[in-house]
Parts: structure tokens; C-alpha cells; sequence
């Protein structure tokens, strides 16, 4: 789903550990309806599962900022 997503070594932690603080910091009430299931590293996509289609429109709406928030390393 959110493509050029990197796996960042921040503090040890991979975009799967990361992302509660990743999805939190670009949309806080998603983080309860989002899940992150996969990181592909050699193509850089984040697999993410929305709970509805509702959160899956949503997702890709914010899929730009989802992005720049996991490469960011910032959270």
C-alpha cells in the first residue's frame, strides 16, 4: 500500500515496529483501524490492512504522508 516506505534502523526498530508511532503522527484516529502486516524491502512497500473499505479510502487519500512520516524517522 504505501510504496517507497524505507526500513529505517532507527533506534533498531523496523517500519513494522514503528508504524503505531508512524500512523499516529500523520492521522492519530486511523491507528485503530490500520494494521501494518508486511514490509517488502527490495521493492519498498509497506503492506497495511485497513479494518473497513471506509479505512482503505482513507489510507490511500494519505498514502503520500504515510510515506514521508516512515521515512522521516522523525516519531
Amino acid at each position: 500500500m504505501a510504496d517507497r516506505a524505507r526500513e529505517l534502523p532507527a533506534a533498531g526498530r523496523t517500519v513494522l515496529d514503528r508504524w503505531p508511532d508512524v500512523v499516529h503522527a500523520v492521522s492519530p484516529q486511523m491507528a485503530a483501524h490500520v494494521q501494518a502486516v508486511a514490509f517488502h524491502q527490495e521493492r519498498g512497500q509497506l503492506g497495511l490492512r485497513p479494518d473497513s473499505p471506509a479505512h482503505g479510502t482513507q489510507l490511500r487519500l494519505i498514502g503520500v504522508r504515510i510515506v514521508a512520516a516512515a521515512n522521516s524517522g522523525r516519531h
